[in-house]
């Protein structure tokens, strides 16, 4: 005999789906999609995440955001399992952002409130957790009054979180339980995964919003994180995908970490960019998401093809960026937390295949380097023939070696440092210690001392001149250090 049964959705279903191993800030970024998906056309989408102490404990946190909002009918959608809020914008991927996040977030399906309305609809929608097989709706409600509180919210959520599921925001280091220094991290990771959003359109020369997060009236706006190239190349890959043809853009190189010292808001990165091996590997951006970071082994396989790479720190210093196109949904599908790719997927497949063709290069900084001062040593030779210029120039006992030491037929003498990336102090005090070298070791006497590198600021011009107006050592010439970039030199 057959017997039919309908299955429900209890609330262990939903305590189940806070154990999926989801971190504060992948739940934050569920609630986020949502946000910037129910932007109306033509408008710029505004996310303000509020923290407020509730315990010793405990913080209540409030997503508010001035997207399209929803009516009854949507609200009732939204709060079924596998149901998504919008049916076409892949931010709205799986049906499981909202209860995910909700659930994970209030400590295991714990209390929660949403209020949202349609604009230019005075009545308000709202629905209290935790997530029960039956839930009731109120569909007369009033947004909260709190001078704190964005003036144009159209949809608002609230829950409580426990301090320790907040600090699985951090990558390392013992819990922070100063808020502040835990929105740090929160501002990082935003910075990165919506970058695409928050920086300016190369074509529009405007960004697609804002997300502000704050503690109280303290609020701090996300600024988008870029990957901190110091020299990078661009390869492009066509992929069918979907059914049809679709150019991704791979970006990949050097690692630059006076840049990635400054990179948030003008501190250091403390996630992303570390030059270590949990942080080594490339982002992938879909659109303007970046929906993984820190990928490796998941791409690359041994050149053999019998395993994946495996990470090692003679990949530290490699970065890079594979941006695909905005993509229809259902083509390069996630798992439903959307913290992985769905390797079924077929699609991912096609594009891994296409980037192990690009292998990541072990020691690029080193290798980078090498090949800049081999460049510049052929440009010099090839337009000053009568210049002996030479890379195997030592100084010192240790026999550090100049990069590039340039001795011209009218006796005068050049010497260079060529750097991958921001110039640093640390790169005018090489060649302060090669000058000295020369001087003191060799007899000789430098005309200029030139730094090559990708970028600098106005402070590094200013400490070659301090340099300048030092005293240089007994049977020398006085100093003459100077900062260039790169592509002065067209390199």
């Amino acid at each position: 005999m057959q017997h039919t049964i309908t299955l429900v959705a209890t609330e262990g279903m939903f305590k189940g789906l806070a154990k999926q191993n989801m971190l504060f800030h992948q739940c934050v970024c569920e609630l986020v999609d949502n946000a910037i998906a129910a932007t109306a056309p033509g408008q710029k989408f505004r996310v303000e995440i509020m923290f407020r102490q509730s315990a010793p404990e405990t913080w209540e946190v409030l997503f508010a955001d001035n997207g399209s909002g929803m009516d009854l009918v949507h609200l009732q959608n939204a709060l079924q399992l596998g149901q998504s809020a919008t049916e076409i914008n892949r931010l709205n991927e799986h049906g499981f952002g909202l209860k995910n996040a909700l659930a994970t977030l209030s400590g295991g399906n714990g209390p929660w409130k949403i209020w949202t309305r349609k604009p230019g609809v005075g009545r308000v929608v709202s629905a209290e957790g935790p997530f029960r097989p039956e839930m009731i709706l109120n569909d007369d409600d009033q947004f909260p009054t709190e001078d704190t509180l964005p003036a144009d919210i159209s949809t608002l959520i609230r829950v409580a979180v426990p301090l320790r599921f907040i600090q699985t925001l951090q990558g390392r280091g013992a819990p922070a339980k100063n808020l502040a220094l835990l929105r740090d991290w929160l501002v990082e990771h935003l910075g990165v995964l919506y970058r695409g959003y928050l920086e300016q359109d190369e074509n529009t020369l405007d960004n697609n919003g804002a997300i502000v997060v704050a503690i109280g009236t303290d609020r701090v706006q996300v600024p988008p994180v870029c990957v901190p190239f110091g020299n990078s190349e661009t390869k492009y890959l066509d992929v069918t995908l979907g059914g049809q043809v679709r150019r991704l853009e791979y970006r990949f190189g050097t690692l630059d970490e006076v840049r990635r010292d400054k990179l948030v808001r003008g501190k250091a990165a403390r996630f992303y960019y570390q030059q270590n091996i949990p942080s080594q590997g490339i982002d992938i951006r879909l659109g303007k998401r970046v929906i993984a970071s820190r990928q490796f082994e998941t791409i690359w396989k041994t050149e053999t093809g019998e395993s994946q790479l495996a990470r090692h720190n003679n990949y530290n210093d490699f970065v890079g960026e594979l941006i695909i196109p905005e993509l229809p949904r259902g083509v390069l599908t996630t798992v439903n937390t959307k913290t992985d790719f769905n390797l079924d997927d077929q699609d991912w497949s096609a594009v891994f295949t296409q980037l192990n063709e690009i292998r990541p290069r072990k020691h690029i900084r080193e290798q980078s380097e090498s090949e800049l001062r081999k460049k510049w040593l052929d440009t010099i030779r090839s337009t000053n023939r009568e210049d002996i210029v030479s890379d195997e120039v030592s100084v010192w006992p240790t026999g550090t070696k100049i990069d590039v030491h340039r001795a011209m037929p009218n006796g005068k003498i050049i010497i260079y440092e060529l750097k991958v990336g921001t110039g640093a102090p640390i790169h005018l005090y090489q060649l302060k210690m090669y000058w000295d070298g020369l001087v003191v070791d060799k007899k000789q006497q430098p005309n200029e001392a030139v730094l090559l590198c990708s970028d600098f600021g106005t402070t590094l011009e200013e400490m070659a001149t301090l340099m300048n107006s030092m005293t240089a050592p007994t049977g020398s010439k006085p100093y003459n250090f100077r900062v260039e970039t790169l592509k002065s030199k067209g390199l």
